[in-house]
C-alpha cells in the first residue's frame, strides 16, 4: 500500500495533501491497523500483540470499545463516532481508503469552520493565513480526537517531511482486486445492471 497514492485518490481534503500525509505518517506511523487506547493511565506498551490485519484490528477495537475505552483507529486515528456518523462499520476504519476518506471529510469540515476564524485583513495576515488556518485545523482535529500533543506531533512531522512523487497509474482504483484487500471501490456499492432485451437499440 502506497500512502501517497491512497491519499491522492481517497482524500476529500485536497487543499492540504501535505497535512494529510503528515497525519498518516506521523502518530500512526503509516499503520492502517493501528488501535490506540487514549484512556488516561492506559498502558503505553499494550501486552496484547499489535494487530497485523483488518480482522485482528477489528477484534481489538471491538474489545476495547466494549470496555468503554476511548479509542482511535487506523491511519488518521479516527474515533468510532466518526464511523458511526458516516454509517460505516468498525472494520472499515482499517480500510486505508475509507479511513482517509472519513478523516479528510472531517478535516474539510474543520477547515471550513477555521476559514472564518483566520481573517486576512492585511498583507502580512494574508501571507500567514495558510499557516494560521492549518494550525486551527490541526488544533480542532486534536480536540475532536481528544489526543493531547497530537497537533505538535504533526507540526514536527511536517517540518521533516520530504517531497515525494506518485504515479496515478499506481492508484488503488487501477490495481486488480486480486492484488489488494483495500481501495476506493470498497466504498462504492456495485449496482446490478439488467441486460438489455434482445433486439433493443441503445438510445443515443
Amino acid at each position: 500500500m502506497d500512502l501517497l497514492i491512497t491519499i491522492l485518490t481517497c482524500s476529500l481534503y485536497a487543499s492540504d495533501d501535505a497535512l494529510v500525509r503528515a497525519i498518516t505518517e506521523g502518530p500512526s506511523g503509516g499503520n492502517p491497523y493501528l488501535v490506540v487506547n487514549t484512556a488516561p493511565g492506559a498502558p503505553q506498551d499494550d501486552p496484547t500483540p499489535a494487530p497485523t490485519n483488518q480482522r485482528e484490528a477489528t477484534a481489538r477495537a471491538a474489545e476495547l470499545r466494549a470496555q468503554g475505552a476511548p479509542i482511535l483507529l487506523g491511519l488518521l486515528e479516527l474515533p468510532p463516532s466518526w464511523l458511526d456518523a458516516f454509517g460505516r462499520p468498525l472494520a472499515s476504519a482499517f480500510d486505508p481508503c475509507v479511513n482517509v476518506a472519513i478523516g479528510t471529510a472531517m478535516l474539510s469540515e474543520f477547515d471550513a469552520a477555521c476559514a472564518s476564524k483566520v481573517p486576512a485583513a492585511d498583507a502580512r495576515s494574508r501571507m500567514l493565513e495558510r499557516t494560521n488556518r492549518r494550525a486551527c485545523v490541526l488544533r480542532t482535529y486534536e480536540a475532536a480526537l481528544g489526543s493531547a500533543d497530537f497537533a505538535d506531533a504533526i507540526w514536527l512531522e511536517l517540518s521533516a517531511q520530504v517531497p515525494k512523487a506518485a504515479s496515478i497509474e499506481d492508484a488503488p482504483i487501477f490495481a486488480p482486486p486480486s492484488a489488494r484487500d483495500w481501495g476506493p471501490d470498497k466504498i462504492l456499492v456495485p449496482v446490478p445492471i439488467a441486460p438489455a432485451p434482445r433486439g433493443a437499440v441503445a438510445s443515443p
